[in-house]
């Protein structure tokens, strides 16, 4: 994924960092040493770490509640508002969906559970709400793992709490109207939110909180609404007919007239019977020119990227690039021949 790296790797799930999450790291530690100088900034540093980490123990707790179901989640990828566990696939169940969005809270909730037995002690429900438990390391910790259960619960997309109303509707709703509930359910309380920023009591929290959460319920419709539409659209009738085919005999040392004429952004190889052999992005066709002998064969750039039958169904290519996460995919007749390319332009005209 761009802009992000790799820093662990745990039960077959990479654990990623976002690079403007460390930027933010860097600034938190900023304010607290000008707040309370080096021993504030360290204070200030661990915490924030302490606090992703639980965040990255609540994505995980999604990504094992789906494993049990058969779905597989590549990245846990961590920004400066929180985490995002990838799913290959959503689930199939209404109740699975319910189990996977409450298994993250329920780590966090888990979490404080220990943390106010084992470590912070005689402190009540009310003492949680305090802002002066945050001067203290543990109580800290304690007092956020509280708030992201009851964030993560609000009932509105991206939020946990929004997939939660979703799966419980989806129970006797179909999927799309279910979605489109639950979406209008969160954007009406993002309103709310971005109204009761401007009040005189309120803080300007509020205000991006209302903006996230509106912006994050009308994207889950719109995947909804393309969900939808993909079923009932086949390949052959949404793919891109035209295009230009990369004969797998061709030479580097060919590609760049061929680049420069052609406003593609993906090519395919075929052989001289249109039999498909490979894939290949503009960039790393203009990498493999700038890397390779111009006698080198240029099919050797090209990646095998899984064909899909002009005859399947566009939720089976929305399905294909979730899982792969590849940009295009080729299309095949049922000779192997190629016959076309879809891609997410093609998944954006179904909206």
């Amino acid at each position: 994924m761009k802009w992000s790296f790799r820093i662990a790797t745990v039960a077959g799930i990479e654990v990623r960092i976002h690079v403007t999450f460390l930027l933010i790291l860097g600034v938190f530690a900023l304010l607290f040493a000008n707040e309370g100088g080096l021993e504030a900034a360290v204070f200030g540093t661990l915490f924030f770490l302490a606090l992703f980490f639980c965040v990255v123990l609540h994505e995980f707790g999604h990504a094992f509640a789906a494993r049990a179901y058969g779905i597989r989640t590549p990245d846990i990828t961590l920004y400066p508002i929180g985490g995002v566990a990838r799913l290959e696939r959503m689930p199939a169940s209404p109740w699975h969906e319910l189990v996977i969005a409450l298994a993250g809270p329920a780590v966090n909730v888990v979490i404080a559970a220990i943390l106010w037995v084992g470590v912070v002690r005689g402190y009540s429900l009310r003492d949680i709400f305090d802002p002066r438990m945050d001067a203290d390391f543990w109580s800290g910790l304690l007092r956020i793992n509280v708030f992201l259960v009851l964030f993560n619960m609000i009932p509105a997309f991206p939020m946990d709490g929004g997939r939660v109303v979703r799966a419980l509707l989806a129970t006797w709703l179909p999927y799309a109207t279910a979605t489109m509930i639950a979406a209008r359910i969160g954007q009406a309380l993002a309103v709310v939110f971005v109204v009761a920023s401007f009040t005189e009591l309120a803080s300007p929290m509020l205000l991006v909180i209302g903006m996230f959460v509106f912006m994050g319920a009308q994207q889950e419709l719109n995947f909804a609404r393309l969900r939808q539409s993909a079923q009932s659209v086949r390949v052959a009738d949404a793919m891109l007919g035209r295009f230009e085919v990369l004969p797998d005999d061709i030479r580097v040392g060919e590609l760049a007239p061929r680049l420069l004429t052609s406003n593609q952004d993906v090519f395919v190889f075929a052989d001289e019977d249109m039999l498909y052999r490979g894939l290949a992005l503009r960039e790393e066709l203009v990498q493999g020119v700038r890397q390779l002998p111009e006698h080198a064969l240029a099919h050797s750039i090209s990646r095998n990227v899984r064909p899909i039958r002009a005859d399947s169904s566009m939720h089976e290519v929305l399905e294909r690039m979730q899982k792969s996460q590849e940009p295009f995919l080729p299309v095949i007749n049922g000779s192997g021949q190629v016959v076309g390319l879809v891609g997410i332009d093609q998944m954006r005209e179904l909206i």
